[in-house]
């Protein structure tokens, strides 16, 4: 099969093919720089203020139109826009003369002051619209925060934004997959899709190539081949240490073209998730099977992040801090790994070796995620506590599983993350308090006993102190929760 050399795409319903040097470039930059659409902003470069928010649609859903979705320009390389659809702020608009009616509503409500983000809360609030729109909800202030928990304002404008949101009529509102429908595309990108890209680019430092494989057996072979290629999956966490300078990915691959990897299913045992699966998928399909970690999910970032980011990526980058890792770790879940040689599977609490190692071979890739599904006896919950309620790093996360019969522990598992070097499983206490009466005396004695399996670090998120006492307290809440049944 051959390669294809360039990224092609649509924007703003104009199609483009992309190559060299444009093809790395952070997505923002890009609409900025190389084709004038400068209604994108890029401040933060981080995907933390939303200035910079577009609407991409890279998969068509079940009535084969497309799925718009927001994400972060400034982190995401033009190369993951392949065979995909972007709309900016410029695009939205219906025509010259008629604006899109999130637009109107930010004009009538004069929900724009400086104007500086006012384009990234216009787009956050057209993909809510899409959303909402399409389960049949209303839009309530609630859900408009949630939607731009990933937007900043700093002229504290956000009271006319919530009132132009609140305007909104959805029923007047026309779906974007629907202005958009364009067979003709649609085909291409089942084409673009069939076909491989490989190019290669040499910049003025260092030489670039970027794969995307277009099935698992092309991926396989190519890691075989080059152990060194670093896999990218949404870019939410490489995009910022690359823009900042502290990294280079001069041989990257990408796996979003392999249908394969797409999939989440589940059977009467586990609840599998392919490796690019993104968290906002894995939040709405998890939310009937463990409703702990989709509520979780809710202050895990922003829909942009979530839009981008994969659970496997979350995985795989192996922070102590991850908030995905300690629910996994918790509940057994299991990594899936391939190789050309067949496949792997190992317990995610024996999956990290250290800090930022991994139980990961040279040719294999990590295709999935397998999560056990709880049973009816078992209580889980999960707890961070950040500095700020939304799209924050964490500081500490717990996660506790317990089955309890007659007021006597009958099992328990309990993970702790920002306290170590990675997550960690603490099989001691687990052990100690198996058969011990479900009390708040006992649950506060095991906390005090941590000391002698933790030693947390001192940064500038918290200090050490602070750690141990917010690890103690995790215990109380949870003894306290489960007994009185709060959800």
């Amino acid at each position: 099969m051959e390669n294809r050399q360039n990224i092609i795409t649509t924007i703003n319903d104009k199609r483009y093919e992309i190559e060299g040097d444009k093809a790395f470039m952070p997505l923002g930059s890009f609409l900025r720089q190389e084709i004038n659409l400068t209604g994108t902003k890029i401040v933060c470069a981080e995907g933390d203020c939303g200035a910079c928010t577009i609407l991409l649609a890279r998969d068509v859903g079940s009535d084969g139109k497309l799925l718009f979705k927001t994400v972060n320009s400034c982190i995401l390389p033009v190369y993951l826009i392949d065979g995909a659809h972007v709309l900016t702020v410029e695009g939205l608009k219906i025509s010259e003369t008629e604006l899109h009616p999130v637009q109107q509503a930010m004009a009538d409500c004069n929900g724009a002051q400086c104007g500086y983000c006012t384009p990234g809360f216009i787009c956050a609030m057209a993909g809510m619209a899409e959303k909402l729109k399409s389960e049949n909800k209303e839009i309530t202030e609630k859900r408009t925060k949630n939607f731009l928990t990933g937007n900043l304002c700093r002229c504290t404008g956000y009271k006319p934004i919530l009132e132009a949101a609140a305007s909104l009529d959805l029923s007047r509102t026309e779906y974007l997959k629907d202005r958009f429908h364009n067979p003709t595309w649609l085909l291409e990108m089942k084409k673009i899709k069939s076909m491989p890209m490989n190019m290669d680019f040499t910049g003025k430092k260092i030489k670039h190539n970027i794969f995307l494989p277009v099935s698992l057996e092309q991926a396989l072979f190519a890691k075989k081949a080059d152990p060194e290629l670093r896999l990218i999956g949404g870019s939410t966490d490489i995009g910022v240490v690359v823009n900042k300078g502290r990294l280079t990915t001069p041989k990257t691959m990408a796996l979003y073209h392999i249908d394969q990897l797409k999939k989440i299913s589940h059977d009467q045992e586990f609840i599998e998730v392919g490796a690019t699966v993104t968290l906002s998928e894995f939040e709405d399909y998890i939310e009937s099977f463990i409703p702990e970690i989709n509520k979780m999910l809710h202050i895990f970032a922003s829909p942009q992040i979530k839009n981008q980011a994969t659970l496997v990526g979350n995985v795989v980058n192996g922070s102590p801090i991850a908030d995905t890792i300690p629910f996994l770790m918790v509940s057994d879940s299991i990594v899936v790994l391939q190789s050309i040689k067949g496949k792997r599977e190992v317990l995610m609490s024996k999956f990290y070796l250290g800090y930022k190692k991994l139980d990961i071979r040279p040719d294999e890739i990590v295709v999935a995620v397998k999560i056990p599904r709880l049973k009816k006896s078992e209580q889980l919950r999960l707890y961070k506590v950040s500095m700020r309620k939304d799209l924050d790093i964490s500081a500490v996360t717990f996660a506790g599983i317990v089955e309890v019969e007659n007021n006597k522990v009958l099992s328990a598992r309990f993970c702790l993350g920002g306290v170590a070097a990675t997550v960690i499983r603490l099989n001691e206490i687990e052990s100690s308090v198996v058969g011990e009466d479900f009390t708040k005396e006992v649950f506060v004695n095991l906390g005090k006993t941590l000391s002698q399996y933790i030693s947390p670090l001192s940064d500038l998120r918290a200090s050490k102190l602070y750690r141990m006492k917010v690890a103690e307290n995790f215990f109380v809440k949870f003894q306290a929760e489960v007994s009185s049944g709060v959800v």
